[in-house]
């Protein structure tokens, strides 16, 4: 047997209490093998192998990197999802308050358009009323000192209708039997009947300009063919108003509108002056002769 010593890490001896006992057998046995792996290390350790485990060992940094990646990648796309289920959730809820709103919307216009079709009777049953009593020359007159609001509703009622109107779209479709038509109708033939009476065209000669010039505008913008009735109305009430000295001086001062009627209005709409219902009898007789 052989007794190999042991030192410590600065050379000194550890005593005999630091000696391993070895067989020479196992020495003889660890000396070939150290022989034997100094002459094979060589051989197996060569630059391709070094290069393997260098490729490998930088794989295995790449591959624990990638999974670093990948962690990272999954927790982002969780938090994506997440934010994707409340925006989702969000996007429902706002489409739910929309389809609501659009039926309280239907809902809206359908109470509306009751509304009209309920106020556009009332009104053509009111003015139609009017229209017949306005014929009654001491109605008229007891009418005078309230006519002004009414006339300003009424210059506001004819434009907006007249306004509403697509000339080129509703010519073809044009409803004359309406409540919306029967309601102008009627406005403008109260107009004309209290353009009858010589109190009321004095009334309208100095104090209705702005109904007045509404009627001259709606005339000018108004096209042939479109809602006829209402224009014969509408220049039996400027005809009227044109029988007082103050009126004639003011309507002539609109030169395109007396263009307009020359070449427009007078010769293809003569024929139905008679045809209209509620003449006014000063209009009658100026037609007739009899003024």
């Amino acid at each position: 047997d052989y007794i190999i010593g042991a030192q410590s890490e600065k050379g000194q001896n550890l005593g005999r209490d630091g000696f391993v006992r070895v067989r020479k057998q196992d020495l003889d046995k660890l000396t070939t093998e150290v022989m034997q792996l100094r002459e094979f290390l060589p051989r197996v350790l060569n630059r391709d192998l070094i290069e393997m485990l260098h490729k490998a060992r930088a794989a295995q940094t790449r591959k624990e990197h990638l999974a670093q990646e990948q962690e990272q990648l999954r927790q982002e796309c969780l938090h994506l999802q997440s934010r994707l289920d409340a925006v989702q959730t969000e996007c429902q809820k706002e489409r739910e308050e929309k389809l609501l709103l659009r039926e309280q919307l239907w809902q809206s216009v359908a109470e509306l358009q009751q509304q009209a079709d309920f106020c556009s009777g009332l009104g053509s049953a009111t003015c139609s009323l009017l229209w017949s009593c306005s014929a009654r020359e001491h109605t008229v007159t007891q009418w005078l000192g309230k006519l002004q609001s009414f006339l300003a509703v009424a210059a506001q009622t004819l434009e907006s209708f007249v306004r509403s109107v697509d000339e080129e779209i509703k010519t073809q479709t044009e409803d004359h039997n309406s409540q919306e038509h029967q309601f102008v109708l009627a406005l403008a033939g109260t107009i004309t009947n209290i353009a009858a009476v010589t109190c009321g065209r004095d009334f309208l000669s100095s104090s209705a300009h702005v109904l007045l010039d509404t009627l001259m505008k709606l005339l000018e913008l108004m096209k042939p063919g479109v809602f006829p009735k209402l224009k014969v109305l509408m220049l039996m009430a400027l005809y009227n108003v044109s029988i007082s000295v103050k009126g004639l001086k003011y309507i002539s001062k609109n030169l395109l509108l007396i263009y307009s009627i020359m070449t427009n209005f007078v010769v293809k709409h003569l024929y139905q002056w008679f045809s209209v219902g509620r003449v006014p009898l000063v209009w009658h007789r100026a037609i007739a002769g009899e003024v």
